[in-house]
């Protein structure tokens, strides 16, 4: 159910996605897919979380970068590069993150904090009072980047370069 709400999804966004379509899809009757997920938000909670978990750090190629620095770009990129792939998926996060619904805000706040562990463990050399500053600072910058890139006032190569300047401004200072 989960595949079949993410694919939906990933093709026509959240709003184009009916409860119907993806029971049929998956094979279920339409009040078994109610039974799991009483609500679309929270099936696409889920979806999240589970979309998400592909992109773990341990799945990257190549030589692990050396610095603090390169490895927070590195993580990122890669969360950038995901949504760049599926775009409809910001879309969920912008719906999602305002619902105070628990069966909702609980596999939402999964999601965060994924992302924010994702974060922290980029972070070896700082003072470990600054990790949780660094990680807060750089998921508010890659959100706004993301919503300023999905409303279209910005460039994917834009959130990129700001990515990496304020990666540096934040390891090296202004100079």
């Amino acid at each position: 159910m989960l595949n079949v709400a993410a694919r939906l999804a990933s093709e026509g966004g959240f709003d184009a996605v009916q409860m119907r379509a993806v029971a049929a899809e998956a094979g279920v009757a339409l009040g078994t897919l109610y039974r799991y997920f009483p609500s679309k938000e929270q099936l696409f909670a889920h979806v999240l979380v589970e979309w998400s978990r592909r992109f773990e750090p341990g799945r990257r190629r190549g030589p692990a970068p050396e610095t603090d620095a390169d490895r927070l770009v590195a993580v990122l990129r890669a969360a950038a590069r995901a949504f760049e792939r599926h775009p409809n998926f910001f879309q969920l996060i912008a719906l999602l993150e305002v619902i105070s619904d628990p069966d909702v805000a609980e596999p939402f706040h999964e999601y965060s904090g994924a992302f924010s562990t994702a974060l922290s463990d980029a972070l070896h050399d700082v003072d470990p009072s600054d990790v949780v500053v660094i990680s807060t600072m750089s998921s508010a910058l890659i959100g706004t980047l993301l919503r300023s890139w999905w409303l279209g006032r910005i460039s994917m190569r834009s959130v990129y370069d700001q990515l990496d300047r304020s990666v540096a401004l934040m390891f090296h200072g202004v100079g």
